[in-house]
């Protein structure tokens, strides 16, 4: 009996230590189930794809110790460009900043954590009002020691939506501002002087009230964040550029993308983030059909941007 327990007590302490070096090392599993800078895990638990509360009491703890110091720990926030929307339902889109996260992770030859908050249509009003009100983010960006930010482009969308409504005077709720212009183009072949109507209409938005918002977000985020934490948003690129519209049409969405984009720019300094100007790449050639989002190459290209931006901060 006493050679069975001596073998017994053997196992356990092999047991005991084999768990002990897993939670330890760089390379192995954390407590929580994600991984190494080889393969790392993320979920999007803004979106409600994965258990946010699981991971917690795990995380806590590693926070105790310092583990979470040698951890990227990356929180996405934005709309379905950093969602990595994909209008192909069989073809899945990785989001750039879990490609951007697992370049830096490698780099730096240590695991990583991505945890993503963004949601499909998103714009800056329910950033503020539905993602910086869950206890989960806040949580979580009090943790990360990276924070990527890309919201805008549904703001000029959203706008661009309520005028045509206006103009045509319909309560239809169109699904995107593609269906909405597809609706405008059949309008306008009937009577041309529509298009001056709906240029007028989105050349008088007061984007000031994006500005708002914005400053809003970036309290809340500053408010939570660790002052070692570095945090980079993006800017707007023009997500109606391939969708052949007049050119003084497009001229002045291009201007208010312009003054969305100084928004951004000028409040850089007072929040501590800096800026990766995607609407300076080549981002517009690489879209999926809807001509809209990035496709696997777009959302490269923006991962690439965000990882260099990161690798001249740290220097």
């Amino acid at each position: 009996m006493k050679r069975y327990l001596r073998a017994a007590a053997a196992l356990l302490f092999v047991f005991i230590i084999t768990v002990s070096a897993l939670l330890t090392t760089p390379y192995g599993l954390t407590g929580d189930g994600e991984g190494s800078a080889g393969a790392g895990t993320y979920g999007e638990n803004g979106a409600g794809t994965a258990d946010a509360s699981a991971p917690v009491r795990a995380e806590q703890e590693e926070t105790e110790d310092g583990f979470l110091d040698r951890r990227l720990y990356c929180t996405v926030l934005g709309d379905s460009i950093a969602k990595g929307y994909s209008d192909d339902k069989s073809v899945q889109i990785a989001c750039y900043g879990e490609l951007a996260a697992r370049e830096i992770a490698a780099e730096k030859q240590e695991p990583f954590t991505v945890r993503n908050y963004a949601r499909n249509g998103l714009a800056s009003k329910g950033m503020n009002e539905k993602i910086l009100t869950q206890r989960q983010v806040l949580m979580d960006l009090e943790k990360s020691n990276l924070i990527l930010i890309t919201i805008g482009s549904n703001d000029l969308l959203n706008e661009c939506k309520r005028a045509v409504q206006e103009i045509l005077k319909t309560d239809a709720k169109f699904r995107s501002a593609d269906e909405a212009l597809s609706v405008l183009e059949d309008a306008v072949k009937s009577n041309p002087l529509l298009i001056i109507r709906i240029i007028d209409a989105i050349s008088n938005w007061d984007y000031q009230s994006f500005e708002v918002q914005w400053m809003q977000m970036m309290e809340t985020v500053n408010s939570v964040r660790r002052d070692t934490t570095q945090v980079i948003v993006t800017d707007i690129y023009n997500p109606v550029v391939n969708m052949k519209l007049p050119s003084t049409m497009n001229q002045v969405v291009e201007d208010i993308i312009g003054n969305m984009n100084s928004v951004i720019e000028k409040h850089a300094g007072t929040y501590g983030y800096s800026v990766v100007r995607v609407s300076e790449s080549t981002i517009c050639a690489h879209v999926q059909s809807d001509g809209l989002h990035p496709d696997q190459m777009g959302q490269q290209i923006i991962a690439e941007l965000v990882t260099e931006q990161y690798r001249a901060e740290s220097e």
